[in-house]
Formats: structure tokens, C-alpha cells, sequence
């Protein structure tokens, strides 16, 4: 996952992950996602690809001290995101760790964690290190935990590696095949991204969202035309939901009258 950062010279740490617009709304909606899973600042969170701390820059003065654990190879992203992001008090304050590793390994901090936040990383990986990591993931997630990620859905991606700054697409079909071969579930979200797909991961499929539960994950923006099209991103949630709750009513309600028809046929 290490990038030559002179190859890439001009950028400073915001451009580097992204779009630097998008920077504070992006990593907003990480956190905001993440709190709408039910983050309490007593869980462990390791942001995979924390990058320049996008979203870790409102992580970690939420999560208590030490709970906070950030994999990035690229120091230069960290120690750029600390001096103008964070400030060396809040990282006195709440003992941030991080891994440098380039190996996609997660257990070197030597703890499970509550959730997993992969975020525009599986976009520019080759299926390999998909599956390797989301291998390495289920080895240290928390037997109650989540893992959060965005990936391009699309076709196939055909090459291996890590290949930033271009991307790379994976197919729904894929993504769960690769899933399940580390012996995790998935679902996809409906949590607002500009250009990629969210999903969820658990090793119990009773860890993640329900149909009903998912409506309430939309990720909407107001007030941004950049973010224009969460608008109708999250109008589509709730047209979905309103259609799976009749769903489940008219379905309910026939079953109780072909009941009631029943006893009522045997007179009791």
C-alpha cells in the first residue's frame, strides 16, 4: 500500500486522499457513519488507510484515549495530518497508534477490534489484496464488530497489486466471494458516497442492519450542491423501505385472515 509521494509531487496531504473539496465532508461521513452503527467512545476502531487523518482527525478526540488505531505506510500522510489536523495535544490526550506496514497486516497492535474502517482502499486494489485483507480483517475483528468499506462496483478489475492513484472496480459478485471466504457476511449500505459503494461486514450476519434499520442509513447532505445527489440517493432508501414495509404488512395481514377464514370455517 506504500505510494512514492515524489512521483505524485504537488499534493499535499488533503489532494493526496482525494478530492480536496471533499475533504471535511468526507471524512464527516465516515464518523457520521459510523456513529449511526452504534460507535461509543469505548470501542477500539482501526481506520485501515488512515491516511492523513480525514476521518481520524474526528475519531480520535471522540474515542477514549488508546482506543484509536490507525494503519497507514505512508508516515509522511500522519505526521502531516498531526501537525496541521490534530494538533500534538490531542495525540498526547488520547494515544493514537499507528502501524506503517505495507503488508495490509492488522494484529500488530495485538487487539480485536469493535469496528474496521476501509475507506477508498479496495478502490485501488487488485482482487489479491482484497482478499488478503479482508482475510486479515476477520482474524482481528471482535466476535460483535463491523467492518466499513467502499468499493467501485463494477466489472472485474484484471490486474493484482496496488495500482493508486488509478482505480480499480470489483463486482457485487466478486466482493461476496471474497467476502465469505473470510468467513464474513456482507451487505451493502445505502450511506451516501460521491463516487463508490458502501458495505458492511460481520462475522455474524446478526451484526449487521435489517431491511428497516438500513433506512435510517443515508448519509443525505443538505445544503451542498456537491452533494446534490444524496438527495436523491436518500429519497431511493426510503421509496425502497416504504416498499418492503407494505411488503411485510400486506403479507402479514393476509396471513391473519387466512387464519381467521380457517377457524372461522371450523366454527370455533
Amino acid at each position: 500500500m506504500a505510494v512514492d509521494h515524489a512521483a505524485l509531487a504537488g499534493r499535499n496531504h488533503r489532494s493526496f486522499v482525494g478530492p480536496e473539496r471533499h475533504y471535511d465532508v468526507l471524512g464527516a461521513s465516515q464518523f457520521r457513519l459510523l456513529c449511526a452503527l452504534g460507535l461509543r467512545a469505548d470501542h477500539r476502531v482501526l481506520d485501515f488507510g488512515c491516511g492523513s487523518l480525514r476521518a481520524g482527525r474526528l475519531l480520535i478526540p471522540y474515542l477514549d484515549p488508546g482506543r484509536y488505531f490507525g494503519v497507514e505506510p505512508n508516515a509522511w500522510l500522519i505526521e502531516t495530518g498531526i501537525e496541521k489536523e490534530l494538533g500534538a495535544d490531542l495525540v498526547r490526550l488520547k494515544s493514537p497508534r499507528f502501524d506503517h506496514n505495507a503488508e495490509f497486516l492488522v494484529d500488530g497492535f495485538g487487539q480485536s477490534f469493535d469496528f474496521i474502517l476501509a475507506q477508498s482502499i479496495f478502490s485501488h486494489c487488485g482482487p489479491d489484496l482484497v482478499a488478503r485483507a479482508l482475510i486479515n480483517f476477520s482474524g482481528s475483528l471482535a466476535d460483535d464488530g463491523l467492518i466499513a468499506a467502499t468499493f467501485l462496483n463494477g466489472i472485474d478489475y484484471p490486474g493484482t497489486g496496488w495500482i493508486y492513484p488509478k482505480c480499480a472496480t470489483h463486482s457485487v459478485a466478486s466482493v461476496q466471494r471474497m467476502v465469505e471466504a473470510a468467513g464474513l457476511t456482507a451487505i451493502r449500505a445505502p450511506w451516501f458516497h460521491p463516487r463508490q459503494h458502501w458495505w458492511l461486514m460481520a462475522r455474524d450476519a446478526d451484526q449487521l442492519p435489517d431491511q428497516r434499520q438500513l433506512a435510517h442509513l443515508t448519509g443525505v447532505v443538505l445544503r451542498d450542491p456537491d452533494f446534490r445527489a444524496s438527495w436523491s440517493a436518500a429519497a431511493g432508501v426510503r421509496k425502497g423501505f416504504s416498499r418492503w414495509y407494505k411488503f411485510r404488512v400486506l403479507a402479514g395481514l393476509r396471513r391473519w385472515l387466512a387464519r381467521r377464514r380457517n377457524t372461522e370455517s371450523r366454527g370455533i
